[in-house]
């Protein structure tokens, strides 16, 4: 049996706090940098139920920052590895994998089943997409984001009045605004500080903890080791367009609208043939290491929107490392009037090696 001895005797949490995380149910959206300390720390405390959400696979470059995997693991489902650590961590916990990113479909009904979410992800539109469904279903939710040393946490308690994270920016950003890991760099503990901190709060929100009474952005500095609380007043949010619940409808409804903005293939050949130009949309360094091998027009994401009125005519197709780059530039040049703009839905990282397809 887990000895949870060590947090027990500490006076606000006790048995009757113990029994509360083994009823408790959180979902964990992405398992990386952020989401390894967070899953390590909740499963460690006992919390009951953890779901998992991860669509892709570990990565040699992963390894300095995600802590849960390691030299053997590289190539393997992220949420297989995951579950098996936790199950190892601690046998009293029940896992439930989701191995492919929630969507406008199903999200709302996936966070209906637990208490509260930890998002993870260094992905704008997941981090959007679940604000508006802890809104719409009343689920606590917890963000953090990296950028190089520094990070930032928000705590949108769902509860009327409280501010969410459109409060702070309405609109999700236009592609290459916020670069991630792969684009910007990322030394491995500053991930690993911020999934902390999302795992404390986590703790603090499922135990009644003692929680700042202000709605604050927190911003932390790893260089220089200095934080900071931007307040958020809500009266200056989403209230000034029908409240935070209105706002995550549309959110939400514009999604729907641009549901078919993603579009899977498992071999480019079929998407060429299907009529599709090919855009790749990543780093020069990234398509050195990895090139598509096959004919494409080159338009780094960062500089997609000024250079739109370049992109071939016709359908086209957004290619990206995990197809999160190229689902919000296809978004944000949709919002120009450009229709005709797909993006490969989990990117290169979806695609059947050119190998494997031939053994096949």
């Amino acid at each position: 049996m887990p000895d949870y001895s060590r947090q027990t005797r500490l006076r606000e949490v006790g048995e009757a706090g113990q029994a509360k995380l083994a009823a408790a149910r959180v979902l964990v959206i992405g398992a990386g940098g952020l989401g390894c300390p967070v899953l390590t720390y909740l499963a460690g405390a006992g919390v009951g139920t953890l779901g998992i959400v991860d669509g892709d696979r570990l990565d040699a470059s992963n390894l300095h920052r995600q802590t849960l995997y390691d030299a053997r693991d590289i190539g393997e489902r992220k949420v297989d590895l995951a579950a098996r650590r936790i199950a190892a961590l601690n046998p009293a916990v029940a896992v439930h994998p989701y191995a492919e990113p929630l969507h406008v479909g199903n999200i709302v009904d996936v966070f209906g089943q637990y208490d509260l979410v930890v998002e993870c992800t260094d992905d704008l539109g997941s981090r959007y997409l679940s604000n508006d469904a802890a809104i719409l279903t009343g689920t606590p939710l917890i963000l953090a984001s990296v950028y190089q040393y520094e990070g930032q946490l928000q705590v949108v308690t769902a509860k009327p009045g409280d501010p969410c994270l459109r409060c702070l920016w309405p609109q999700e950003p236009a592609a290459g605004v916020a670069g991630s890991c792969i684009e910007s760099g990322v030394l491995g503990p500053v991930p690993g500080v911020l999934g902390s901190m999302q795992a404390i709060e986590a703790l603090k929100l499922l135990l009644d903890l003692p929680r700042p009474a202000d709605h604050a952005l927190v911003l932390i500095n790893l260089l220089d080791g200095t934080s900071q609380r931007l307040p958020i007043d809500a009266a200056q949010g989403c209230a000034m367009h029908g409240g935070c619940v209105e706002a995550a409808r549309a959110g939400l409804s514009h999604v729907h609208d641009a549901r078919d903005v993603e579009l899977a293939f498992v071999d480019l050949d079929d998407a060429m043939v299907a009529g599709y130009a090919l855009v790749d949309v990543r780093e020069a360094e990234e398509i050195a290491a990895q090139p598509l091998n096959a004919p494409s027009q080159w338009m780094p994401s960062a500089l997609i929107g000024e250079r739109a009125t370049e992109l071939v005519k016709g359908p086209v197709l957004l290619v990206c490392a995990y197809g999160r780059r190229s689902g919000v530039a296809a978004r944000m040049l949709r919002g120009q009037g450009m229709l005709n703009i797909h993006s490969l839905a989990g990117g290169v990282a979806a695609l059947i090696p050119q190998r494997d397809r031939v053994a096949g």
